[in-house]
């Protein structure tokens, strides 16, 4: 079994904080989006031939009884002519960039997952993490740099997924539970006409990875004969 999780989705799933109010909005703005990502390709651009863009990176960490997957895009990686290297992670705000002392902690933990699996992967012994924060009205930069070793980004990135393993732990633990008290499930009512033709459907549908399309009367038990094929092949691991 593997579960696999963004770095982004990682780093934010350790460390972000906050509080249980919801009130102050919905969804992300898509408009500061666009902007945002307007500003990433423009700075990107500016940063030379030897400035990869959106690297993709990914490393897997092997466990007893599953594995997990980490992976995600280094917004860029610069390589200069000494051949030292520096992940570059750029954040849009509209904050006034000049106030920003330090970076936020789970964005400068993004890059440095990154800093890690980059590394280790291309045998450094130690790299630079650039934290780049534009102001999306202004498009003003300010650049944070800071140098880690192998040795310390391997020590924190292992307490990292060691905090994570906890939640998968438990998460493996209850699908386990789950999977076991679904298997051997019998339709729990008579069948009505139809009803045996669409669970059988239903069922080899999930097992063929495929798509189905049902349209039956009302009073078929159309949702009983979804819902049931669908949990019993969950228990089988299907």
């Amino acid at each position: 079994m593997e579960f696999r999780l963004s770095v982004r989705d990682l780093v934010e799933f350790i460390f972000r904080g906050g509080d249980l109010d919801n009130r102050k909005g919905g969804g992300p703005d898509v408009e500061a989006m666009q902007q945002g990502g307007r500003l990433h390709r423009k700075l990107q651009r500016s940063m030379g031939s030897g400035y990869r863009a959106e690297v993709g990176l990914a490393v897997s960490r092997e466990y007893p009884e599953y594995s997990i997957r980490v992976e995600g895009r280094a917004d860029g990686i610069l390589t200069d002519e000494d051949g030292a290297v520096t992940i570059d992670e750029i954040k849009g705000v509209y904050r006034d960039v000049t106030k920003i002392t330090e970076p936020v902690y789970v964005h400068l933990a993004q890059a440095m997952c990154y800093g890690y699996i980059y590394a280790s992967q291309q045998g450094l012994q130690s790299i630079r993490i650039q934290m780049t924060y534009a102001n999306l009205d202004t498009e003003q930069v300010r650049r944070m740099v800071s140098e880690h070793t192998l040795k310390e980004l391997t020590k924190w990135f292992d307490g990292l997924m060691e905090e994570y393993r906890r939640w998968v732990d438990f998460s493996w633990e209850w699908r386990k539970k789950r999977n076991a008290s679904m298997n051997g499930l019998e339709f729990p009512f008579p069948y009505r006409r139809g009803q045996r033709d669409i669970v059988a459907s239903v069922y080899r549908t999930v097992l063929r990875e495929k798509q189905i399309f049902i349209q039956a009367p009302t009073g078929v038990g159309k949702t009983m004969s979804v819902l049931f094929p669908a949990v019993r092949a969950c228990g089988e691991g299907k």
